[in-house]
């Protein structure tokens, strides 16, 4: 039960986020100086606690460097099209849109771990880009 609260959680600051995200970056702020506060704010949080909890770093090399490139390619090049889309449309369409990130997930997982892929699942990920179509054609775009 504790890991549905915990999603639960997850996805109401998921859902919070691109609102202050868009009010952040009505101004002057570039997506890239963007970047930076959310993810100063973010390592800096994960260094206290990593502090006074007594984690541990020292994990194999190969592990920390896949996460390395997951940390750039989703906490770097994924928040960057992220800003730049909230900046410059509707939080309502964008956010629907960036979350269908489980649906590339499916996708590359099939192929690159040979994870099962069955027709329930393909459906879902046709309602999934229904839902999108949908979505944008109610903004006008």
């Amino acid at each position: 039960m504790k890991s549905v609260f915990f999603a639960i959680l997850a996805s109401l600051m998921w859902g919070t986020a691109p609102v202050l995200f868009k009010l952040g970056l009505r101004g002057d702020i570039h997506p890239i100086s963007a970047l930076v506060f959310h993810n100063l704010s973010a390592f800096l949080l994960a260094f206290v606690i990593t502090v006074i909890t007594g984690m541990k770093l020292n994990y194999p090399l190969r592990e920390v460097m896949l996460i390395v490139a997951g940390g750039i390619m989703s906490g770097f090049l994924g928040l960057f099209f992220f800003f730049e889309a909230v900046k410059r449309g509707n939080v309502s369409v964008v956010a629907p849109i960036a979350s269908t990130s489980p649906l590339w997930g499916s996708l590359i997982a099939f192929i690159l771990l040979g994870e099962p892929f069955s027709w329930l699942r393909a459906f879902g990920i046709l309602l999934v880009v229904c839902g999108i179509v949908l979505i944008s054609l109610s903004s006008g775009r």
